[in-house]
């Protein structure tokens, strides 16, 4: 089944990360992650160039504000993992991420965003992932490259951490996203062919509404963010 998502970004959002300005890269894993995470993350220049060379307004969020997904379903897949990949575009969508897309390793990313020169400058996975693959990727990332992990609720993002103690070599270099317990189940129940979605976005929370053929849903949840230990 495919899922087409038409968002539109309210007034007044902002990303959870900003792109950084410039992509600084080294040959063989890309990315330059030059910003902060969180609101410390908003530029303090009244414009900047960000990676598609467009002016950006004071408030971060790159013109157009709307904008269009379509997830298409693997066989087996469950409705959860579909709404964490409609998540992830939506919280990083000034990375122009891509969905479902290879890079040439032997592991695939959820979400991933290219530099101009096919570099990795962001990787995103979403719901179960092994301590093998999260330390092999994190390992060939590089310490510039985000590499963000969603999760449905914060109990399960505390679960993932535990399970990943001591096991990745660059903890540092992996963060966390969760979500309030029943949000992320609310937009898998209510995902339909055919969606409208209004979002506001802010460094802690997300306000959606959501439009389908059958309903309309209130939605809003805060960010649970957790750093892996040593």
């Amino acid at each position: 089944m495919k899922y087409t998502c038409t968002i539109e970004h309210l007034p007044g959002s902002r990303p959870l990360e900003t792109p950084p300005r410039t992509p600084r890269h080294a040959a063989g894993h890309g990315a330059g992650y030059a910003t902060g995470f969180g609101m410390d993350a908003a530029p303090d220049t009244d414009e900047y160039t960000d990676y598609g060379q467009r002016p950006v307004p004071a408030s971060g969020l790159p013109l157009p504000v709307r904008d269009r997904i379509v997830l298409d379903a693997a066989p087996g897949e469950v409705p959860w993992h579909i709404a964490l990949k409609f998540l992830g575009y939506l919280l990083y969508r000034e990375w122009e991420p891509r969905v479902e897309e290879g890079v040439g390793w032997h592991y695939k990313p959820d979400l991933v965003s290219l530099d101009h020169a096919g570099n990795i400058r962001l990787w995103l996975d979403c719901g179960n992932i092994a301590a093998r693959k999260t330390d092999r990727v994190a390992a060939k990332l590089g310490e510039d490259t985000p590499f963000r992990i969603l999760r449905r609720t914060e109990r399960d993002a505390r679960q993932l951490a535990a399970t990943l103690a001591g096991k990745v070599r660059h903890p540092q270099r992996v963060r966390l996203i969760a979500f309030d317990a029943g949000f992320v189940d609310a937009i898998a129940a209510g995902l339909d062919s055919t969606n409208r979605i209004k979002a506001l976005r802010d460094t802690d929370r997300l306000d959606l509404t959501f439009e389908t053929r059958q309903d309309r849903l209130e939605l809003r949840s805060r960010f649970h963010v957790l750093e892996l230990k040593e």
